[in-house]
């Protein structure tokens, strides 16, 4: 078998050989060691590796692909000749190789990889679950079962290799845990999760997480439902990146260009607060989606979206921006065993003032949701919004009660222009989407 680096380096001498002049090869390597926990003992303990390098071959505008899940020098040749054969039954496109950068970036000036984390074992990371189950049967007498309760870490490595003399790799880890337990009081039955994921590792963690996770359970025990009508609306700092997550492909020239966002047609438009400048920023230190290059080679820098409420930029991968006669933004996205796609980096919406009790108090009245219910009724394309929440009921910036079984309505282009107010702080997990607490007027509350 070869290393990932070897193999890579094979691809480009069969290129070679055959007379191939545009190749790129993908490879990555991810690793996970997790642990579940349960009644004070180990219920499971689960090791994985998954391997694979992903070739890319442009024959006369026609696109092959193909990948391998063997790093041997006989699967490689396999792959190689797959993809010379798939590209002859491709249409030509505007797709093209591109030249290695004269300068790229040392990768781990990102910060993205903490060699620590990969010294952890499962006896690491089930002493930490153990504590965390401890602190949520000490927390509360309520509390039933812990049906969601674990530890993992995870390493991941990826490089890119091209005949035009691209070479780029980088590596990641991380450490998470997580903790979902069951509380009851009378009729009323409420879990709580708290997720812990960050690149450093913290062993006495596991009494925070675990009490952070019954006390968001008991205090929407005796939740109920709240009468309809439009009601300011906060989205806590957990909320808010989940909440607008959802809708935020509309930005991919992709998308538009094939009548999948509201967007297309509307640059220069303004479609936010005037406050408001969204920017990608793939440079972020530590952040879960920085990178120097992207996946076709070319060099990624900060890209504002949205700049004082004006829509500014698409998203684009090389073909995209053929179709428009412009370069690419930095934005091509491929795993080993597909092609090219577009993807943002890391969304960073600038914080405000407030904190979020002082949200909570700009209205006499607000909702604040602290928990959404799935994503059936929200439409990535219209921007229409219906979704259940959870949360509580708030009244001259004092929580009222707990609240559950309502749905929230709207549309996400109308929230853009209805944020009335920005919280001061992101969450502290590891994130590809910096959004603090937002204030929005405008969404319909219904029971």
């Amino acid at each position: 078998m070869l290393d990932m680096k070897q193999a890579a380096e094979h691809v480009l001498t069969l290129a070679a050989e055959k007379g191939h002049k545009d190749v790129d090869v993908v490879v990555e390597r991810s690793e996970s060691l997790d642990v579940e926990i349960r009644d004070a003992k180990v219920e499971k303990v689960e090791q994985s590796t998954s391997l694979g390098l992903g070739i890319r071959l442009l024959e006369e505008g026609r696109t092959g692909l193909a990948s391998t899940e063997k790093l041997s020098q006989e699967s490689i040749a396999y792959a190689f000749q797959n993809a010379c054969e798939n590209a002859k039954l491709q249409d030509p496109t505007q797709v093209e190789m591109l030249d290695s950068p004269s300068q790229i970036p040392d990768s781990s000036s990102l910060e993205l990889y903490n060699s620590e984390l990969d010294l952890l074992n499962a006896d690491d990371l089930t002493q930490l679950g153990l504590s965390m189950e401890d602190a949520v049967k000490a927390a509360d007498e309520r509390v039933v079962s812990i049906p969601y309760l674990g530890v993992s870490r995870g390493h991941n490595e990826s490089l890119l290799l091209s005949s035009r003399g691209i070479s780029y790799g980088q590596e990641s880890n991380e450490v998470a845990a997580w903790c979902g337990p069951l509380l009851q009081d009378a009729d009323s039955r409420k879990s709580g999760m708290q997720i812990y994921h960050r690149r450093e590792w913290d062993p006495q963690a596991g009494k925070r997480i675990a009490e952070k996770a019954v006390e968001k359970a008991a205090e929407l025990l005796r939740a109920s439902p709240i009468s309809g009508g439009k009601l300011p609306v906060v989205l806590d700092e957990y909320m808010a990146p989940r909440f607008l997550g959802m809708f935020f492909g509309s930005f991919s020239a992709e998308s538009a260009q094939s009548g999948m966002s509201r967007l297309q047609g509307r640059l220069g438009e303004t479609i936010a607060i005037q406050e408001l400048t969204l920017l990608d920023d793939p440079h972020r230190r530590g952040a879960n989606r920085s990178c120097f290059l992207d996946a076709e080679g070319f060099l990624t820098k900060p890209l504002p979206l949205i700049e004082d409420g004006v829509f500014r930029n698409f998203l684009y991968h090389v073909e995209s921006a053929k179709k428009e006669n412009k370069g690419s933004t930095g934005h091509a996205v491929r795993g080993y065993s597909g092609g090219i796609s577009t993807r943002s980096h890391n969304l960073v919406w600038p914080t405000g003032d407030f904190s979020l009790e002082q949200l909570c108090a700009q209205n006499r009245k607000c909702l604040l949701v602290t928990q959404l219910e799935g994503q059936a009724g929200c439409n990535p394309v219209s921007g229409d919004i219906s979704i259940g929440v959870q949360g509580f009921l708030i009244e001259n910036g004092r929580r009222i009660q707990p609240v559950d079984s309502i749905t929230l309505a709207g549309n996400f282009f109308d929230v853009l222009l209805n944020v009335q107010g920005s919280g001061n702080t992101y969450q502290p997990e590891l994130t590809h989407s910096f959004i603090p607490a937002l204030l929005i007027e405008g969404l319909t509350v219904s029971g």
